[in-house]
C-alpha cells in the first residue's frame, strides 16, 4: 500500500500539478505536504527540508520537460521529414530515457521526503493522500507528496 501510493503522488505531481490553484482556493488547502504542517506536527526544520526536496524536484522536472518539449519538436520535424525510422526511434529512445529519469528523481524525492517524516507522521500523510485520492477520482485535485 505504501509504495502504491508514493507512486500514484508522483504520477499525480508529474500530472496535476497545473490544478493546485483551483484546488487550494476552493478548499482553503494547497496540495503540499508541507501544507498540513499542523496535522502532521510538522517541526520547522521538518517543513523546510520538505520544501526543499519539493523545490529541487520540481525545477528538475520543469527543466526536463522543457528538454523533452524540445525533443518533441525535433521528433515531429523528423517525421514530417520522413526521416528514416531508425533516427525517430533514436529520438523516442532518448526521450523515453529522460522521462525515466524523472519518474526515477521523483521516486528519490519520494523517499527523501518519507526519511524527514516520523512514522506517525508518515501514517497521518498517507491517510491524508488516500483520502485525496478518492476525491481525485471522483473529479477533485490530488495532493502531490
Amino acid at each position: 500500500m505504501k509504495k502504491s501510493i508514493s507512486i500514484s503522488m508522483i504520477m499525480v505531481m508529474c500530472l496535476v500539478s497545473f490544478g493546485s490553484a483551483a484546488y487550494a482556493a476552493e478548499n482553503k488547502k494547497g496540495i503540499y505536504i508541507y501544507e498540513y504542517k499542523d496535522e502532521l506536527s510538522l517541526t520547522d526544520k521538518q517543513e523546510k527540508d520538505l520544501r526543499d526536496i519539493i523545490a529541487k524536484f520540481q525545477t528538475y522536472a520543469a527543466d526536463k520537460q522543457k528538454e523533452l518539449s524540445k525533443m518533441q519538436v525535433e521528433l515531429n520535424k523528423l517525421d514530417a521529414d520522413k526521416a528514416a525510422l531508425g533516427r525517430i526511434k533514436a529520438k523516442i529512445n532518448d526521450m523515453a530515457k529522460i522521462k525515466a529519469q524523472v519518474m526515477y528523481e521523483g521516486m528519490a524525492s519520494s523517499r527523501a521526503i518519507e526519511a524527514v517524516l516520523t512514522g506517525t507522521q508518515f501514517s497521518r500523510w498517507q491517510g491524508i493522500q488516500v483520502a485525496f485520492v478518492k476525491n481525485f477520482k471522483n473529479g477533485g485535485h490530488s495532493p502531490v507528496f
